[in-house]
């Protein structure tokens, strides 16, 4: 019944996106998730945009908090999520303890904060414990142990917190209690050689911005890039006015796909239905998300791209969205 609630909220978002998101764009995502496929299945797909601001809230919520889910299936979830700000001086109630995923996952903070453990070893009982701020990008590996509760006090979240965040599986949680045996029918995480450690990074006090190599203008703040996994992310920033330089009008990927979400400003995002069209434009501003599958044509018209200057995250993928799929490719650039 709840996925059927969810299948008639997307389509009464989408039915007032029609000229956004393509009609097959509706079947994948409300059957399937986002497609994935081969260049050779999917031909010249258009970017899939999702105005954020106008997406249903997931109803119920996730994670004990609001959340608009754009998609969950096999291929995993990408979830805006809202967590509550505390009404009171107690200390919250961690919902599931230490656990741990078989997936990857990555989460970006766009405001607030977030208050979460990070243990070393599953007998630990006061784990580190980080503050997610604005800016903060979390790159959880599999088997990387989180959540908790401090045996001899904490720190409380501040503010509300609104992130952003990615499971690339649908696998559940381990949950480690060493005072008990694992269940029958669950992971034994006591049978697990080695757990991980996540990359967290503050961008807005770690990192400073530099100059795309690539792309004469832009400015970039480098987030992770596992160059054998397949996996990149980063914050792009381009000023009010920037125009594409002459070569990255349009370009595409045979097997990669990037995720962008915009941050700050505006940005005319042009829809190609193959090489040689002219293409048209969508503006889109804030809190805008941006899909780019296989054969999906990125590019630009001529002209100013932004008027107000535009701050997007950057997520990239050698094949699927898994981390994993090997190097990620070069993009094929169309003259």
């Amino acid at each position: 019944m709840q996925r059927i609630q969810w299948i008639r909220r997307q389509l009464r978002y989408l039915s007032g996106q029609w000229r956004l998101v393509p009609l097959r764009f509706i079947c994948t995502v409300l059957l399937t998730g986002l497609s994935v496929g081969t260049a050779a299945e999917t031909g010249w797909p258009a970017l899939q945009i999702v105005n954020v601001d106008e997406f249903p809230w997931d109803e119920p919520g996730r994670f004990g908090a609001k959340a608009k889910t754009f998609f969950h299936s096999d291929t995993g979830s990408f979830v805006y999520i809202r967590f509550f700000p505390t009404w009171d001086t107690d200390m919250p109630v961690e919902r599931l303890g230490p656990h741990y995923h078989i997936f990857h996952e990555w989460a970006y903070v766009l405001g607030g904060d977030y208050v979460i453990h990070e243990p070393v070893s599953p007998y630990q009982r006061n784990p580190p414990l980080y503050r997610y701020v604005e800016g903060t990008w979390l790159d959880r590996p599999a088997y990387t142990i989180h959540n908790g509760t401090w045996a001899t006090g904490g720190v409380r979240a501040q503010n509300p917190n609104t992130m952003i965040l990615f499971e690339e599986g649908d696998t559940g949680v381990t949950i480690i209690d060493p005072s008990k045996p694992s269940e029958p029918g669950t992971a034994d995480w006591r049978a697990v050689e080695q757990f991980r450690r996540p990359w967290i990074v503050d961008s807005g006090s770690a990192l400073e911005w530099e100059q795309d190599t690539e792309v004469a203008g832009r400015l970039l703040k480098w987030l992770s890039d596992d160059r054998k996994g397949g996996f990149r992310a980063q914050l792009v920033k381009i000023p009010p006015g920037w125009a594409a330089p002459e070569g990255s009008q349009k370009s595409y990927f045979e097997h990669a796909n990037r995720m962008r979400y915009l941050i700050y400003g505006d940005m005319l995002v042009w829809q190609f239905n193959d090489p040689a069209a002219e293409g048209a434009s969508v503006r889109v501003s804030g809190d805008s998300y941006v899909y780019q599958s296989p054969r999906s044509i990125w590019g630009y018209g001529a002209g100013p791209v932004t008027e107000e200057g535009a701050v997007w995250l950057e997520v990239t993928y050698g094949k699927g969205l898994k981390v994993g799929g090997g190097p990620i490719e070069e993009s094929i650039v169309i003259q």
